[in-house]
This record gives C-alpha cells, structure tokens and sequence, in this order.
C-alpha cells in the first residue's frame, strides 16, 4: 500500500524556460550548438601586466616570513612577476537547481589542473602540463596537459614582458570572464577606465 500524494496544482503561470542565451530563451538544439561554437574558438581578449599593476590589486610575491617579525617578506625590488590574463570572448554560465552559477569553460580547464584562484593570499605554484607559448606571430596560447591549445589572445609585441618571464621561468596565468580586459557591451573604452578595470 503506497501513501497518498496530493495532486499538483497546475499554474497558470506559462512553463519556465531552461536555457537562455543573452537573457533570451533557446531550445536545447541552440544552447549545444553555442557551446559548441565556444569550444570551437580559442582567440580571446588578453592582456600582459606585471603582478603589481595596479589594476590587479595583487601586489608583491611573498617569498616567506621573517621569523623575528612574524611579517611577510617580498620581492620588492627585484624584477616584478609577469602576468598574462585571458578572458573569454564570451562567458557561458550554468546553475544547477539549488546551485552556485558556474562558467563552462572555467569549470572544463579544473578537471586538467587549474585551480580556482582563492580569497586573500593566493598561493602560486606551477600545474604539471600546463604552459604558455609565444607563437610566431606574438600571440600568446594557453597550452593544456594534452598538448592543445585552450585560449589564445593577440597582444602587443612586449619584449621587456618577455623577458622578464624568462628570467623567471615562468608567468602566471589567470583564466577567466570578467578580468576587465574586454571593454563591456555597455561601455566605450573612453568611459571604461582603469579604476573601472
């Protein structure tokens, strides 16, 4: 014997749309082929900058912390981090009911080793596979584990950038929507500043 469950009432409420594309809903066929057409184009909005630039809000590397004062010590004075950031033409978000909203190809690049960058002091370190190229052409590519390329910006010639991430052996890379690299719908780049940024 099963136990009674009352009836849903029907609304008169039209039924919920499931996907949406720029605030406008789209059947599952035209949401699969957006995605597809992400996953498809890798040339994204980027930028080279320094670890201090202001604009990041980053600061010094801490290289540790001085036993006698209990303070951090930095490298202040040496030869800034060099950063490159790489924001995505286009964010694509989800939400599972109940759910944080999450962007697609952020949540794609976790599973191969990038790891979200948390609140307060970051700690840097390399991910095994992951690597930055210079192509020919100056343009920068994010490569995964499995050799392909993930996002790829054109930015200009920056030989002292170079350079310096030489010296280093690296750079950071941050991979993202909404770095404020790529000037707003809703703005000009006049108006979108770098306090803005």
């Amino acid at each position: 014997m099963g136990r009674f469950k009352p009836k849903k009432q029907r609304s008169n409420q039209p039924p919920r749309q499931r996907f949406h594309l720029d605030d406008r809903a789209v059947s599952q066929a035209e949401i699969l082929a957006a995605g597809e057409q992400l996953s498809n184009n890798v040339d994204d909005h980027g930028q080279l900058l320094y670890m201090n630039s202001p604009s990041l809000g980053l600061g010094q590397v801490a290289t540790g912390i001085a036993p006698d004062a209990g303070t951090l010590q930095t490298t202040d004075g040496e030869d800034p981090m060099p950063v490159a950031l790489f924001e995505p033409k286009r964010a694509m978000m989800s939400r599972l009911p109940g759910g944080a909203p999450t962007e697609i190809q952020v949540e794609g690049a976790i599973p191969s080793g990038m790891r979200r960058l948390p609140r307060g002091v970051p700690e840097l370190r390399t991910i095994p596979g992951w690597a930055l190229h210079r192509r020919a052409d100056d343009r920068i590519e994010l490569r995964s584990p499995d050799g392909g390329f993930y996002p790829r910006i054109t930015v200009p010639a920056s030989p002292d950038w170079y350079s310096t991430a030489l010296h280093h052996g690296y750079a950071v890379s941050f991979y993202g929507p909404q770095f404020g690299v790529r000037t707003t719908p809703r703005s000009s780049p006049v108006k979108y500043t770098h306090a803005e940024r």
